[in-house]
């Protein structure tokens, strides 16, 4: 597997994207002469009444019908993604798993409601080495990475977001959030650790972190690196999938 994915994640992924499939309403396109021209239209079928109902996508319900196919079609071709890495990974079949059980049973420090809160991009320290990747100006090629297999996963994350932690202000470099079961984590890249200065830093990062009940490995990740062996992409797509596996574990 040359781009290995949590095995838990990616069966939570799969169950989330099948699930809204069948509990959203089905909507067709048709091209429909309206007025003598020719235009769009969408339509469902109510499961109350059996009818079927159609709307021009200029109205406003034609509007919305138009947002809800385009939202389908962008799950369906999500879900056709994540089944692809399943049969070419793993030969039994995806399990059926029970995401609001999981939600209930898990507590997140990183709610929902705090992550959509996050303003990204707040840390007001200059970037010396700037690494621009996707509209984001990362501090180094390795966070630039690990943003890169953030997106490969399919994990949604901001990037340096101001968080008030122990009266202290705190731009973690990552803040994840997983919103099909609701639990969120941090990444923080400790990428000078050779470095006596930068090593202390980290420390009360880590001290601060951990002050309030983070457990490293399921609540937050710790990277590192030291600037005679820069860490490779299989090191961070390894550790991500670490936490995942631990946070997604049944």
């Amino acid at each position: 597997m040359n781009n290995p994915i949590s095995k838990m994640f990616l069966a939570i992924k799969i169950n989330a994207f099948v699930q809204y499939l069948q509990s959203s309403p089905k909507v067709a396109i048709h091209q429909k002469l309206y007025h003598d021209d020719m235009c769009t239209s969408y339509s469902f079928i109510d499961n109350k009444t059996g009818k079927q109902h159609q709307h021009i996508a200029s109205t406003p319900k034609g509007a919305q019908l138009e947002h809800l196919f385009n939202h389908r079609e962008l799950i369906k071709s999500k879900l056709a993604h994540y089944r692809t890495l399943w049969n070419s990974n793993f030969i039994q079949p995806c399990p059926t798993i029970d995401l609001e059980k999981i939600r209930k049973s898990r507590s997140s420090f990183i709610t929902k409601e705090l992550f959509d809160s996050l303003v990204p991009n707040s840390n007001p320290r200059p970037i010396d080495r700037p690494n621009p990747y996707n509209g984001i100006v990362f501090r180094s090629k390795s966070e630039r990475e690990i943003a890169e297999i953030l997106d490969e996963i399919g994990i949604d994350y901001k990037y340096e977001p101001l968080m008030r932690l122990n009266d202290i202000d705190m731009y973690p470099d990552f803040v994840c959030f997983i919103p099909e079961i609701g639990i969120g984590f941090i990444i923080e890249h400790f990428g000078m650790i050779d470095n006596v200065n930068y090593v202390e830093t980290s420390i009360r990062k880590f001290r601060t972190y951990t002050s309030l009940g983070l457990v490293p490995g399921i609540d937050i990740l710790f990277t590192y690196e030291k600037s005679t062996v820069p860490p490779t992409a299989a090191y961070f797509r390894s550790s991500v999938n670490s936490i995942l596996d631990n946070i997604c574990a049944p």
